[in-house]
């Protein structure tokens, strides 16, 4: 491993002006700091900076006790934590306590003679005692409170989860629930026990202690538990209240031949996933949304520390995003009222999205016994063909891009579904508020839901804004620092710099990539530089407004950004722009999120690890 003595000498100056560069505490001459960015280069250098903050006693760092990290909740939780800890400067030590109390007082002890500035903490303790010498040291606790004390804590509605799953089992006929639950002096798992009792109590449940276990929270003890009690009992469902118990319980059904679905309805507390809540074992999952709430602990963390001794304690609750949401969803499909004689017949967009159904439309089938009929249409002749009347009565389900809705619902290619979108099935809250009716209501009729996610952002080369070399040169040229740009204009002068016709000693040759290749992927490259610099097409009056300086300003600024592209640009899709960026061609894309996917594809990006995401410039 290199040191700062090694850089020194390669690049043949004194330790002191090394330190000088990497500090900026005093300034070196351009000539100086090229060669010693060089020699950093080259010999691979990273400061060490563990022995900087024993030196400045400034630690960054975060000392963080978790149980384990198999249980996805707790990876995900540390996910969330740590992307917003590292954005902030600070690092994480990370130490696995597996739920033994001794084992979580001997990681306190070595944490506090580090001297960490910081502690996030799941803990195992039944009291705050074993915290008391790190009073000084600012803390947030996650779901378990220790004790009584006044302590910063970030927790899910244990109780609140617990009531609900039980209410919608309950509708469900199911009359005897089994709850499985940590230990009992844990205070989340407390209160799960207490939703329990409550809700025997008040629905007159008979036997409610019979029906409750605290066991420890590992997969061995709940197996152990788990044929002990199924043995003699077998509740019509059981809810447990961690991955660990989840996975022993399983295990202990499995040997002993009692089916999830088939013999007992299983619902654990889980994390907000990607994918779906229902595991392919039958066993339900909650959607706790683990990952933001790792941030949220960051962020409490992090104001306690900006301000140790003036902070006031907080106690953050957040809630399962399964509560309110139907458990078990009623059939959606009455086989009176179908055709099952032949296919749905889909007409889509060719999109990432749509390539996505392809492969995954045999899961509707399976489910509902129902085939489907997919056609592709790209994005240029896509409106053509839903307004012509004979060419879209083939479908019964069509994709539309949504400035065209007016005019399909004026023309009567879309059916009217409000009755649908009115109904107990139709679940209105998996749209961001106010999506629907901006999407697909017309004069207070639904026409259409939302479909592809698809807002525009910037991506950039995250590797070569950060580039010191490339800072360097950027500086000098323009007298300002590099940064992702803000504004078109500040976009228009970055893709120069990187485009190698006006900038020789550039990586790439590029500096962006265009969509121009039709109209209908035109104009929403154009339009969002003309909205930023105040224009727009139609005045408040309904008059053209093409005339304004707002709007030739936004036009000339685009017609610039054409000089800075690959000149095939002029007849590029969408596909063809972020090509482009995952081969390492150009260094920054406005992209739409739905087809953007591929550029984190290891098997086609050449940039994976190297891209950097935000807001597109000027602001709409």
């Amino acid at each position: 491993m290199s040191t700062i003595k090694d850089v020194a000498r390669q690049a043949g100056v004194s330790v002191g002006t090394v330190s000088n560069y990497m500090t900026g505490a005093k300034s070196v001459s351009a000539e100086m700091a090229k060669q010693i960015q060089a020699a950093i280069d080259e010999l691979g250098y990273r400061p060490n900076s563990y022995a900087k903050n024993l030196r400045t006693n400034n630690n960054l760092e975060i000392g963080v006790i978790l149980p384990n990290t198999y249980d996805q909740y707790y990876s995900f939780l540390l996910a969330g934590l740590e992307q917003e800890l590292k954005h902030s400067g600070y690092y994480v030590n990370l130490a696995l306590s597996d739920d033994v109390p001794e084992e979580e007082i001997a990681i306190l002890d070595g944490f506090m003679r580090k001297d960490m500035c910081g502690l996030i903490v799941v803990s195992c303790q039944n009291s705050y005692q074993y915290f008391e010498g790190s009073k000084r040291t600012p803390t947030v606790f996650i779901d378990r409170k220790p004790g009584l004390s006044d302590v910063n804590l970030i927790s899910f509605d244990a109780y609140e989860t617990t009531r609900y799953l039980l209410s919608e089992l309950h509708r469900e006929g199911c009359e005897t629930i089994a709850l499985f639950a940590g230990p009992a002096y844990l205070s989340c798992e407390a209160d799960s026990a207490r939703a329990f009792r409550d809700f025997c109590a008040e629905h007159e449940m008979p036997d409610a202690e019979k029906y409750l276990r605290h066991l420890r929270s590992t997969k061995e003890e709940a197996f152990r538990t788990g044929v002990e009690y199924f043995s003699s009992s077998k509740p019509d469902a059981v809810i447990a209240t961690s991955r660990n118990i989840t996975n022993g319980l399983e295990q202990a059904l499995s040997l002993l031949g009692i089916s999830v679905n088939n013999d007992i309805r299983f619902v654990s507390f889980g994390q907000e996933n990607w994918s779906r809540s229902v595991t392919s074992n039958g066993v339900l999952h909650t959607m706790r949304p683990a990952h933001w709430l790792g941030k949220k602990a960051a962020r409490l963390l992090l104001d306690n520390i900006k301000s140790p001794l003036m902070f006031e304690k907080q106690q953050i609750v957040m809630h399962d995003k399964i509560v309110g949401k139907p458990l078990f969803r009623s059939e959606v499909f009455s086989p009176s009222m179908i055709d099952r004689t032949r296919p749905i017949k889909v007409l889509l967009l060719d999109s990432p999205n749509a390539h996505a159904m392809l492969r995954t439309h045999s899961d509707f089938t399976r489910k509902t016994g129902l085939n489907v009929d997919i056609t592709l249409n790209e994005h240029g002749s896509l409106l053509r063909r839903l307004m012509n009347k004979e060419s879209v009565s083939e479908f019964d389900v069509v994709m539309y891009d949504n400035p065209w809705l007016d005019i399909l619902v004026r023309g009567r290619r879309l059916a009217d579904i409000t009755a649908y979108t009115e109904s107990p099935d139709f679940q209105q809250d998996v749209f961001l508020p106010h999506l629907l009716e901006k999407d697909g209501i017309v004069n207070e009729r639904c026409y259409g839901v939302p479909f592809l996610f698809g807002p525009q952002l910037l991506l950039y080369r995250k590797d070569l804004f950060e580039n010191q070399q490339l800072r360097e040169q950027f500086e000098k040229k323009y007298r300002t620092r590099l940064r992702v740009p803000r504004t078109w204009f500040e976009f228009n002068i970055v893709s120069s710099f990187f485009t190698r016709k006006y900038n020789p000693t550039s990586p790439i040759q590029y500096g962006t990539a265009i969509a121009a290749g039709n109209e209908a992927i035109l104009m929403p490259e154009l339009m969002p530089r003309v909205w930023a610099y105040g224009g727009c097409v139609f005045d408040e009056s309904g008059r053209a407004a093409t005339h304004t300086s707002a709007f030739v300003k936004g036009v000339s600024s685009f017609i610039e950004t054409f000089s800075y592209a690959s000149p095939s640009t002029r007849n590029y899709t969408v596909e063809q722009t972020v090509a482009d960026f995952y081969n390492g061609n150009i260094a920054m894309l406005v992209g739409f999120a739905s087809f953007v996917a591929d550029v984190n594809n290891d098997k086609k990006s050449k940039i994976v690890g190297k891209i950097g995401y935000s807001n597109i410039p000027g602001g709409v």
